[in-house]
This record gives C-alpha cells, structure tokens and sequence, in this order.
C-alpha cells in the first residue's frame, strides 16, 4: 500500500486517497477504536484525550490550586513535557503535517491556561486536538465537576438545583458555580444519552492500558498519523466512526438512562450535605385561651447548609476525580463523544 500520492489533478488526488483509505479496512478502523478519539462538534475534527499528563498539570487537577510561586503570573501548563512535545512535533513535521498550539482556561479554586497541540494535514484539512482527559472544550471547568453536578442531583432525595450547586462549590472550591449551570450540565448529559445512546454504564475503573498515553504511547501516535494521512476530509472519518460506535438504547426514560451510565459512582461519593434529623412532633395545646392578636408571620429564613468535615470532603472529591477520568475515557473509547 503506497502511502505517498503524486498526481497533478486536484480531483485525482482525493480519488487516490479515498481509495487508500478504503484500503486500510478494518485495521484502520481498530485502531481508531483501540484509543479514546472524540468527534467534534460541527466539523471541528477530532479530539485525542490523554490520560497521563504533565505532572505539574496532574498537581492543578489534584489540588485545584496553582503552585504558590505561580499565584498571579500568566504561566500555562502544557499537555506534555518540552521533551515529549518535541519528538512528537519532529515526527510530524517529517510527515509533512503542521502543529499549532491552542489555549483553554480552566476553572477550578485557581483558573490556569492550558495549551495543547492540534495537529493538521493542510492538505485534508482534517486535524486532531490533544488535550487533557478532563477538559471539555468551550467550557470553563473540569469535565468532573459537571459530573459530579449531575450525579448529585440525580442521587438527591431532595432534588434542589440551588443545593447540588452548593455542593459543588464546597467540593470543588470554585465561587462562581452556579445552579443554572447544574441545569445546562443536565441538559448536554442528556444530549450525550441521545447521540450515543449507551446501552451499560460507563467503566469507573479501567484496565485497558490503550487508553493511556504515558511516554506518549507509540501507537497512539501511530493512529494519529495514520487518521491524518489516509482520511481524506473529517466528514468521511465522522460518518465512519459515527456509524459504528451509537448503540441502540434500551427502552427506558432519559432520567433512568442517564442514572445507569453514571451508574458506576457509588452513592456516598455524593453524600456530603448533613442532614438534620427530624425531631418530634410537639403537642397541641388544647388549655382554653381568649383569642390573641398575632402578629404577621415573616418569611422563614433558609437555614445555612451544613457540609461533612474537610478530611472526608478531600477523601470524596479525589475518589470522585478518579472515577470521572475513567468514565470519560470509557465514553470516548466506546462512543467517540464527550460525556456532556
């Protein structure tokens, strides 16, 4: 199979690729399975989400802080170490692709700038962004508070957006989460439940090491390289890939499906509200009384939420992290989509 195409006319050469490609069949097509690919939204190409990242960025996520010598500066944090980044440019470079560098800010206690590398054929116009497992392009936190939102809220008894954004911001220590995002982190876990239509529940926990990208994995830049330059434009990969990883639902309600994806994170991970028990009932007064004048009634006053202690929030909040990296990772090997 020739991987180099040498033809003058503009319509020859596509016909070329797209044979190639059709060429590759299914060995192509495992490897586009074997790894966690994400469809983009409206054209955008794919997205490749790494598991194992640079430590200091691995520091942000665990933490939700920037370094005490970082506080205040404009410092971003890269995907990859410079070394990392550096061969894996050289070998792209030498196929002929270019590799531009991209920013993100993500929110957590502190917000940092991530920069990531997309790497294009200019020829196909096709192009895979590398980020981090946890970032959701176009939104402003981590991909685990969202999830963290839509698992509280589904698990409460009480079903009280105010609440579960509370929870949140205690959790996550981010001030500005707000009970309208819980309810627009509702509706795109429910955009997800009806594109990819997932029959079981996501994986908390994941075995298979070809999901990650540690050294970075060789044949994970293998299947880049090989998407990059046998494809001939996003629509074609898109249709293909598309295709064969929406499964059918199963015959249940939106709520109940979205419940049994996320269905893998126990129900403590989201019990972190203190509820106070109800005392009993007192006993009517029954002494014979003149009539007295009373005066309005006020407003109750909402009482101040308790939360459990700090050392169990930390237990909780690092569980709940490594649990969402999983789940995310399971949907793009299995679906090619983002979770929300």
């Amino acid at each position: 199979m020739k991987r180099q195409i040498k033809c003058t006319d503009k319509r020859g050469i596509v016909i070329s690729i797209v044979k190639q490609a059709n060429e590759l069949g299914n060995t192509q097509n495992e490897k586009v399975f074997d790894y966690p690919f994400v469809i983009g939204n409206g054209g955008a190409g794919l997205y490749y989400l790494c598991r194992e990242i640079n430590d200091e960025l691995e520091r942000f996520v665990c933490t939700g802080k920037q370094p005490e010598e970082d506080k205040g500066t404009n410092k971003e944090y890269h995907v990859f170490t410079h070394e990392q980044e550096r061969m894996m440019i050289g070998r792209w470079a030498g196929m002929g692709m270019t590799v531009t560098y991209h920013r993100q800010q993500v929110e957590l206690v502190d917000r940092i700038t991530i920069a990531y590398m997309k790497v294009e054929n200019t020829k196909t116009g096709l192009s895979i962004s590398i980020i981090p497992w946890f970032v959701a392009p176009g939104r402003p936190y981590p991909i685990f508070v969202y999830i963290y939102a839509i698992g509280h809220y589904q698990r409460a008894e009480k079903k009280s957006l105010g609440e579960t954004a509370a929870a949140v911001r205690k959790l996550f220590g981010i001030s500005g989460f707000h009970k309208s995002t819980v309810s627009r982190s509702l509706g795109a876990m429910a955009g997800f439940i009806d594109v990819s239509g997932p029959g079981q529940p996501l994986a908390a926990e994941l075995t298979d090491k070809r999901v990650e990208m540690k050294k970075p994995d060789e044949n994970a830049i293998d299947a880049i390289s090989e998407i990059l330059a046998f494809y001939p434009s996003f629509e074609v990969l898109e249709k293909e890939i598309g295709g064969k990883a929406k499964r059918l639902p199963k015959p249940m309600k939106r709520a109940d499906r979205a419940a049994h994806t996320l269905g893998g994170i126990p129900d403590g991970q989201f019990e972190i509200i203190i509820r106070s028990e109800p005392g009993g009932r007192p006993r009517p007064d029954r002494r014979r009384r003149p009539p007295r004048h009373r005066k309005k009634r006020s407003k109750p006053v909402q009482r101040p939420l308790k939360f459990v202690g700090h050392p169990q929030r930390e237990d909780k909040r690092k569980a709940i992290i490594a649990i969402c990296r999983n789940l995310a990772l399971d949907a793009a090997v299995k679906y090619h989509r983002f979770l929300i």
